[in-house]
């Protein structure tokens, strides 16, 4: 029950109607008995919300589109990933800081990680936007040599030089693939892990696929961060081929569960943010 004592929590976007990480925080809430509340604000202006927030002795925000980039420029310090991948999408609000990091990348790996280690894999990426930056340099962090893959390959190559800008040049290896059936399949072939960090495949364009079907080899981990539809063309073709397949609600858990970590330094039950997600997919 809330009460005078309870502390806020929140996610901040625009538009955020779709937004499941309430019901998925407050789960968790319940589930521990922690008397904090979750909720999802519509936002559009990003310093008076921020200034707000940290005067109002909110504990922390999530920051999803249109803002991650935008926030920084109102944020006190930047943890070391939110600094390499230019983008925030998770606040802590302490007593004299406001301090911005991105659990994307390390979410995503979270979610990967079930199948192993990416260390020493080779990983085809899909995308150049906010969620790829960050899971491309969480996977080379990580040990993984990677290539990205954009149908507007200007965003690769310029994610490619920001990456080697900001990374020792021996911290990994970064290529950029055309996006071409032919060089994808080729690609493919000698890769150990496939990532979606499209919008392809998305409700309401159930049908899409950013791969075709033929270009998937058996034996490959096909991730696709899409979480609505649960099962994406890319995930259903993939499973039929006989390939370990990780749909975007692993993603979504595991970056909220590094979250709750920021903020209250506790380990979350992600089974039971799964299961909560999963419940309220149909609801959006």
């Amino acid at each position: 029950m809330i009460n005078p004592k309870t502390k806020l929590l929140g996610v901040i976007g625009h538009p955020i109607g779709h937004s499941l990480s309430p019901v998925m925080h407050n789960s968790v809430f319940r589930e521990l008995k922690l008397n904090y509340v979750y909720l999802a604000f519509d936002v559009i202006d990003l310093k008076r919300t921020i200034d707000g927030a940290s005067a109002l002795g909110i504990v922390g925000l999530n920051v999803t589109i249109p803002h991650k980039i935008k926030v920084m420029e109102y944020l006190d310090r930047l943890s070391d990933e939110a600094d390499l991948v230019g983008a925030v999408n998770t606040i802590k609000f302490e007593s004299d800081e406001k301090i911005g990091f991105n659990t994307d990348g390390i979410g995503c790996i979270r979610a990967i990680e079930k199948y192993g280690t990416i260390k020493g894999k080779k990983i085809l990426v899909l995308g150049a936007g906010g969620a790829a930056r960050a899971i491309v340099f969480q996977c080379i962090l990580g040990g993984a040599t990677v290539s990205i893959s954009n149908r507007t390959k200007k965003n690769a190559l310029n994610l490619q030089s920001d990456i080697k800008n900001k990374l020792d040049p021996n911290t990994g290896v970064i290529n950029v693939i055309n996006f071409s059936t032919d060089e994808l399949k080729e690609e493919l072939m000698d890769s150990d892990i496939l990532i979606n960090a499209t919008s392809a495949g998305m409700c309401p364009k159930v049908d899409c696929s950013p791969i075709p079907k033929e270009a998937l080899q058996p034996g490959l981990v096909v991730m696709d961060i899409v979480y609505n539809p649960l099962e994406t063309r890319l995930l259903r073709d993939a499973r039929d081929l006989g390939c370990k397949t990780i749909d975007g609600i692993d993603m979504l858990v595991n970056q909220g569960a590094e979250s709750l970590k920021i903020w209250l330094g506790i380990n979350a039950p992600i089974d039971l943010m799964r299961k909560t997600v999963k419940d309220n997919l149909k609801n959006i």
